[in-house]
This record gives structure tokens, sequence and C-alpha cells, in this order.
């Protein structure tokens, strides 16, 4: 719970810009591509850090580690309150980003360790609960604070909150983990090469193939959860507040997601099939989005929206949560969790800044179908894979019978 905890009030600092990115394309004056650019700059250096973390966490002091980045980023939150330069923005916001990579592998890593495996599904569950949280406090302060004209607010609300938890972690964090032996017993149902040891080479190619999943995944979602306030706003003519309160609709969907993901994994054990089956319904649920934008359908472009936050955040828990605990006897969790999550922003890095300029060129229709071509291919490669795999095992079977 206090990992949640920790994770949503990180989210506050990080989304504290994204939720208010309408107000402040408004108040600045700049183009979408130089708003999108500023999560863009977050986005590489969140990624980049998480890979260098992936390798390092093992080593880190987590009773010190967590609120020290905790504090950084608050006071990276504070500089922006005072509304400084637009300039500065993406510069800070590229700290931001340094700092907070640290929390998903430390955060993952100290799960592993400390949880008892029959738990390990509740602990999904509760840090999937964190994008919720997380995105209900910042775009609803976002939303409360734009009523007022105050945007700048949700930056100083990112600087206590994270500040509070910090603290907080701080002074429990050696309490909590006094006794914290392990029973090696898992609660969520897994791909047979989890139960045990695989050779090296398949749990790289897993890896290699999820990473390719990954990309594509945080591209569509980090890039309609930056976006969509904008998209609701200049295509249906709403306010800035009403926009934001409506993308809070998203979580709550994202939420079903991880519950989708870990309920189906006990039927499609394979990951790479599990992922694939997400994106075939993702594929349709874009096709279905362009069509309610082409004919101005508010509810159903609404409804899209959630069914994609649902199913996009159900790949992530797969590939960040799931996956990385499940394969936790083969290697540390926190270096597969946040091997995989720098991977996923690579996806949001271009999801910021590219959307945004093709979306001043083109329009958001162009952005949709490109995003529509992308969750179509990964369909296809996860297909792929998944029948290379079972004619493999068919195969191998067909060998060892003759045998």
């Amino acid at each position: 719970m206090l990992c949640c905890l920790v994770y949503s009030f990180a989210y506050v600092g990080r989304y504290s810009y994204n939720a208010n990115i309408g107000a402040i394309l408004a108040y600045y004056g700049v183009t979408r591509a130089d708003a999108g650019m500023v999560s863009t700059f977050f986005f590489f250096s969140y990624g980049a850090g998480q890979l260098i973390h992936a390798l390092l966490c093992k080593f880190y002091p987590k009773k010190y580690v967590i609120p020290s980045v905790l504090l950084l980023s608050s006071i990276l939150n504070l500089s922006l309150f005072f509304l400084p330069s637009f300039a500065c923005f993406k510069y800070l916001w590229l700290l931001n980003g340094i700092c907070q990579s640290v929390l998903w592998p430390v955060l993952t890593m100290t799960i592993g360790e400390t949880i008892d495996g029959s738990l390990m599904k509740r602990a999904v569950l509760l840090m999937s609960m964190s994008v919720l949280i997380g995105t209900f406090l910042s775009y609803g302060g976002g939303a409360l604070f734009n009523l007022f004209g105050g945007f700048r607010f949700s930056f100083l609300l990112g600087t206590v909150f994270m500040t509070a938890i910090g603290l907080i972690w701080l002074l429990s964090y050696s309490v909590l983990t006094a006794d914290s032996s392990v029973e090696r017993r898992d609660d969520i149902s897994t791909d047979a090469s989890s139960q045990k040891r695989s050779p090296l080479g398949a749990l790289v190619g897993l890896l290699a193939v999820c990473a390719l999943f990954a990309v594509v995944d945080n591209l569509v979602k980090d890039g309609l959860n930056t976006w969509t306030p904008v998209i609701l706003k200049e295509q249906f003519g709403f306010e800035d507040s009403i926009s934001i309160v409506l993308t809070l609709v998203l979580p709550v969907f994202g939420v079903f997601g991880s519950v989708v993901a870990l309920q189906i994994n006990r039927f499609i054990k394979d990951f790479r099939g599990l992922i694939g089956f997400f994106y075939l319904l993702l594929s349709g649920c874009l096709l279905g989005l362009i069509l309610a934008l082409r004919v101005n359908a508010v509810i159903l472009t609404l409804v899209c929206f959630g069914i994609i936050s649902c199913l996009t955040h159900g790949i992530n828990s797969v590939l960040t949560s799931i996956m990385p605990l499940s394969l936790r006897e083969q290697a540390n969790s926190g270096f597969l969790a946040g091997l995989l999550n720098s991977f996923c922003y690579v996806g949001s890095t271009v999801s910021a800044y590219g959307l945004g300029k093709l979306a001043d060129r083109s329009g958001w229709g162009s952005v949709m179908w490109i995003l529509l071509a992308i969750s179509g291919s990964a369909t296809l490669l996860a297909g792929g894979v998944t029948a290379f795999k079972l004619l493999h095992k068919h195969t191998q079977n067909g060998v060892k019978e003759k045998k």
C-alpha cells in the first residue's frame, strides 16, 4: 500500500504539466508541437533513466533513495509554480524525468523481495491503482484550479503530495520491512517458462519481443493521455476544465485493464499471446474512435477513449508488473520492470512531440490512422510469434515421441 501511494503521489508531480497542457498552450501562446516537446523531454529522460536504474537498483539504499528523488521532484514542480519562461519548462521536466525514473524499478524490486508470493496478485492490483489515484489527483486538481484560472497551483499540489509521502516512507520503511521473509508461492498464472528456469536465449527472446510491444503500447497510451484534453477541446469546443474532467474517465478504465489482464492470464499463459489478444481488441477500438471523431459523436468518443485506456493499461500491467514479478526467480524483478518500462517510455517520448507535430500539420484524424496502423502491426507481430512458438513446441513434442 505504501508503494502504491508513493507512485500515486509521484504521478501528481509527473502529470501536473500534462493535466494543464491546454491552459498552458493558451497562456504562453505556443504551438502543440512546442507544448508536446516538454513531455517528450520528460519521457526521454525517464525512459533512459529506467534503463540505468534497472541495472543499478539492487545497489540502492531503498529507505533513503525514494524520499530523496521525491524531494527533488517536488522542488522542480515548485519551480514551475512561479511560471518561468516557457523555454525553461522542457529542461526542468527533463530533470523531473531523471528523478522519477528511479521509482518504478526500486518499488517493484521492493515488492518482489518483501511480499509473499500468494499476495502477489493483490500487489499487482494495488500498484495498478496508483495510476487511477495519481491521475485523479492531478487531473482533478487541474480541473478545479482551471475553474479559477490558476492552473499553476497544480505544480504546488505535486510539491505537497510528494514531500508528504517521502517523509512517510522515510519514517516507516524500516518498520514495514523488519519481518519480510518471502515465501515463493505464486498467485499469478504464468507462462510455463516462469515455472522453471528457461535458457538465457529464451528469456532474451521474450524480452526483445515484449520491448517492441512496450514501445507501441505507450505510444498509444501516453499519446492519447497527453492529448485527450486538447482533442476534446478542439473537436467539441469544451472548456479546459470540462475537458480535463472528462479525461478522468480514462484511469478508471485503466484499473479495469489490470484486472482483466490478470484474469485472462489464467487462460492465456503465454505473455506474447496475451498481449496479442489485447492488441487485436485495441486495433478495433482505434477504428471505432476514428469513426466517432469523424461524425462528432461525443459519447461514443468518450467510450472509445475509455476502452482504449483499459486495453493499453492492461498491456502495460502485463509488461511492467505481471511478467517481471512472475519471472522473479529467473531475474531481478526490478531489473525486468525497469528494462521494459524504459522501452515503454521510448513510445511515450515519440508520442508527445510526434503526435503534436502531426496534429499541427494534418489534424487529429491522421494521428488516429497512424496509431491504428501501429497497433495493427503489433497485433500481427504477436500473432506470428505466438504461432511460431506453438509450431516449434509441436515439432519438439513430435521428435520426443519418435525417440
